[in-house]
C-alpha cells in the first residue's frame, strides 16, 4: 500500500513544473534562443529578469527546461541563458510502522491461571525517513535590443 501511495504521488507530481519569474515583461514570443554562456550571445540584448523553474525530482531536467522555455515565451524573452541546474532537498517524510502482535495476549485458562498466548511484550518499529527533492533549473532572460 505504502508504495501504492509513493507510485501514485510521483505520477500526480511528476507533470508539474513551477516558475518563479522577476523582471520586465513583454509581448510574447514564439522562439526563445537557448544559451548556456552569456558571452555567446551575439546580438546587442539586455537581461531582462531572473528564472526559477522547479518540479519534484522524477521530472527530467529536459522536461524542466521545455517549461521554462514556454514560460519564458510568454514573458516576451527572445532568449535564455541557462546559469544552473541542480537538485536540492526540501523536506523530508518518516513513516513508522511495527509489529503490534508482539505484546503478550493472555487467556485465562479452565484453571484460573494468566496463560500468555501471543508475543514476549516486546515491541519492534521500524522507522524509515525520505529526503523530498526537487529538481531546479536557473536562468537569465534575454531580450535583443536590435
Amino acid at each position: 500500500m505504502k508504495r501504492l501511495l509513493i507510485l501514485t504521488s510521483v505520477l500526480f507530481f511528476a507533470g508539474c513544473a513551477t516558475t518563479e519569474y522577476v523582471g520586465e515583461s513583454y509581448a510574447a514570443t514564439s522562439h526563445v534562443d537557448i544559451y548556456f554562456d552569456a558571452t555567446d550571445i551575439d546580438r546587442p540584448h539586455k537581461v531582462m529578469g531572473q528564472a526559477k523553474t522547479e518540479a519534484t525530482e522524477y521530472m527530467k531536467f529536459e522536461l524542466i527546461e521545455q517549461q521554462l522555455v514556454k514560460d519564458a515565451m510568454a514573458k516576451g524573452a527572445d532568449a535564455i541563458v541557462i546559469e544552473g541546474m541542480d537538485t536540492i532537498v526540501t523536506g523530508s517524510f518518516s513513516s513508522t510502522s511495527g509489529d503490534r502482535d508482539a505484546k503478550p495476549k493472555y487467556i485465562v485458562t479452565e484453571d484460573g491461571e494468566l496463560e500468555n498466548i501471543g508475543g514476549d511484550g516486546h515491541y519492534q518499529s521500524f522507522s524509515t525517513t525520505t529526503q523530498v527533492k526537487d529538481n531546479v533549473i536557473t536562468a537569465k532572460l534575454i531580450k535583443y535590443t536590435e
